[in-house]
């Protein structure tokens, strides 16, 4: 699916949407509706129908209302994914197996790109300039359970190494900041996990900073940009992000509802009522940039909220089927999907369009790794 996504957005969604449709189909043939009592799907329904009912009452009603409809096929396609097409572990693995070597292929390729162009955005041979900020979704249960075998007692700790300076070269190539923080989580956590070790700790910080110093050694220019970002914050693109981030809390604060202003409606209400945004440039944007903060102003106080208890719920259950009983793959595998939980899922980490398709398409195919590792590493 890594490559679909990367090929094609049209055929990506008309996956989805086959997917979630023969989902329905089969549950309705089987009169199989165990799955609706899952606790995240129920939050996802309620957010769902807030949706539609704050589309219904927007001053755009068709376009707020097709683009509510179209939302539940994300959450439909990940309950597919976990209570359907993937019940068995071995089906499980192959499945991560060939994503893994998938996302060999992405990075052979961006390697020719930086090659061959002036830029390394994930984007060639394909054109599309958006599948860098968000390729690094699906690799970070691998940059994660990389990690954690070269402190057990597994094997592979050379091929673990080899992936972890491949991946994080890649990914500093990209200059998508959100992106490599997520990277730096996984490095915090690490260290820490499942409880502090100074040695782990130690190993792990000093070869990042030389892993950085190397790269920086290189790539100059790079060094420059993220420097720039952090001590010309007034001129930095992070301080579009914040100001769209205050233009839909200020769009939420002006309707504290029940019901929002519908679907994709945050430009559309500061352009009618003549609001001044808090971007710089004053663009109100196509969207806040936050999923949390679109969920609140566009569905509502309740359907806010449960959009944001639908994620911690799947948090908190990558928690408890996590262990450490041994040092057995699966069990550094249930780590590794909660460390992935909370890099994909934690606030600032979605900063796309929350009813938008194709990052919303990288997002749920993670989470449906997620949920489906719940299911077929519950009993170990």
């Amino acid at each position: 699916m890594p490559l679909i996504m990367m090929i094609s957005k049209s055929l990506n969604d008309l996956l989805i949407v086959i997917t979630a449709v023969s989902f329905l189909c089969f549950s309705v043939f089987k009169f199989s509706w165990n799955w609706l009592k899952i606790t995240w799907i129920q939050l996802a329904f309620i957010f769902f129908f807030f949706s539609i009912i704050s589309a219904c009452f927007s001053f755009l009603v068709e376009t707020s209302l097709s683009n509510g409809l179209a939302w539940i096929r994300f959450p439909l396609f990940a309950a597919a994914i976990s209570f359907w097409l993937i019940k068995e572990k071995e089906i499980f693995y192959f499945t991560l197996m060939v994503n893994f070597f998938s996302l060999i292929f992405i990075f052979s390729l961006m390697g020719l790109e930086t090659i061959f162009t002036d830029h390394a955005n994930f984007e060639w041979p394909f054109r599309n300039e958006l599948n860098g900020p968000f390729i690094h979704r699906i690799g970070i249960i691998f940059f994660a359970i990389a990690f954690l075998i070269l402190f057990s007692e597994l094997n592979y700790k050379l091929e673990a190494s080899i992936f972890l300076f491949i991946s994080a070269f890649f990914s500093l190539l990209t200059e998508h900041r959100l992106g490599n923080f997520s990277f730096i989580i996984i490095i915090i956590v690490l260290c820490f996990w499942p409880k502090f070790n100074l040695k782990r700790s130690l190993v792990i910080t000093t070869s990042s900073c030389m892993f950085l110093f190397l790269y920086f050694s290189y790539n100059y220019d790079h060094l420059d940009r993220y420097l720039f970002s952090i001590y010309n914050y007034n001129n930095s693109s992070l301080l579009q992000y914040v100001g769209l981030w205050k233009t839909g809390l200020f769009v939420f604060l002006e309707n504290p509802n029940i019901i929002g202003i519908g679907p994709t409606n945050v430009q559309n209400y500061v352009v009618e009522n003549l609001l001044v945004s808090f971007d710089p440039s004053g663009d109100p944007g196509e969207h806040p940039h936050n999923h949390f903060i679109q969920a609140f102003a566009e569905s509502g106080i309740i359907g806010g909220i449960s959009y944001v208890l639908m994620f911690l719920f799947i948090i908190l259950s990558s928690f408890k089927k996590t262990t450490y009983q041994n040092n057995s793959f699966d069990c550094l595998f249930s780590q590794a999907v909660f460390i992935t939980s909370i890099c994909v899922l934690w606030p600032l980490a979605n900063n796309h369009d929350l009813f938008g398709q194709q990052q919303n398409a990288y997002l749920w195919y993670v989470i449906s790794i997620i949920l489906v590792s719940h299911n077929v590493l519950r009993k170990i």
